[in-house]
């Protein structure tokens, strides 16, 4: 089989975008560009990639899957050859892509990105955001480089079947989030047994609703859940125009301001499970120096005990 790298290149970032118009713009190309790169392959191999619709786009087949994960994997190495034989170079550049569980990217990725930018200037991130078990998958099949998740639903057994690897950055205890003027707001610790009466604004992703239940089926208790939004940002507000109580495991590293109202923060009782933050990366294949770069941050991060920024200590309220 015949085939060139910036025909690979083209086919994923075609798959990315999935869109042909899509990627000859990000690429700054003709679409008969991609196309030429797509049938070429196609003809080879005498099987179809993608799947084309007029209304959808592009869309990979099963067959497509599997020669993407192995074409990432080619062009992630060779991003790693040309570093290593770039022995005049004395910064470090490249780029690389950085998922993170949905929740938490507002609070996470501006301070690692930042120390990235702040040390190695040359290094671009393209950020994305998604649940742990997405950005797994991503990871696993060379979509993304890195991601940073949380163990809510992570299957360790899942994860060593996929050749990821998880690096853990800290631990984040749950804590209650309550209108600043409630009757138990000046409380220093709380237990769900409290606030179980009450009604409750739930962060509703599959891996957060999951987790939120847990907490009081631990208890035998069940939550009076009145409203509920897949964004922090929503949550946090209805909290604070006083509209019930909800649970986070992480906090905005600066004050907010609340359109209606504003909130409080009260640390729950020890026994309660915290969740565990880390990043997630293929095991099986050499990491570029980019994603060497991002990992350390995270790591010298980690240790200087930065991320406590953003949690909650026990007995502490914020």
């Amino acid at each position: 089989m015949r085939y060139t790298l910036k025909q690979l290149r083209y086919i994923d970032i075609a798959a990315r975008q999935q869109s042909i118009t899509g990627a000859a713009k990000a690429l700054n190309i003709s679409p008969s560009s991609i196309s030429s790169a797509i049938d070429a392959i196609e003809a080879q191999t005498n099987k179809r990639i993608f799947n084309r619709s007029p209304s959808k786009g592009i869309y990979a087949t099963q067959f497509g899957h599997g020669f993407l994960s192995n074409a990432r994997h080619l062009l992630k190495a060779h991003t790693v050859f040309e570093e290593a034989m770039d022995e005049q170079a004395k910064t470090i550049n490249g780029s690389i892509t950085l998922g993170c569980f949905t929740p938490a990217a507002p609070i996470l990725l501006p301070m690692i990105t930042k120390s990235v930018a702040e040390n190695y200037p040359g290094i671009s991130i393209h950020l994305t955001e998604g649940d742990t078990l997405k950005n797994l998958r991503h990871v696993a099949d060379n979509e993304i480089d890195l991601a940073i998740g949380a163990n809510l639903t992570l299957d360790a057994n899942l994860s060593l079947s996929m050749n990821v690897a998880f690096i853990p950055l800290f631990n984040a205890p749950p804590h209650i989030v309550l209108p600043h003027n409630h009757a138990l707001s000046k409380r220093s610790l709380l237990s769900l047994k409290d606030v179980c009466n009450e009604p409750m604004v739930l962060l509703d992703l599959d891996q957060t609703r999951e987790y939120m239940f847990s907490l009081f089926n631990n208890d035998d208790l069940s939550p009076k859940v009145a409203y509920s939004s897949q964004t922090g940002e929503m949550v946090r507000n209805m909290v604070a125009a006083g509209l019930g109580y909800s649970i986070f495991n992480l906090r905005p590293l600066q004050k907010q301001q609340y359109t209606v109202g504003d909130l409080v923060r009260i640390p729950l009782k020890p026994h309660y499970t915290a969740v565990e933050y880390g990043i997630l990366h293929r095991s099986d294949v050499q990491l570029s120096k980019a994603a060497h770069v991002v990992i350390d941050t995270c790591v010298r991060l980690r240790d200087s005990g930065a991320f406590n920024q953003a949690t909650l200590p026990e007995g502490t309220q914020g």
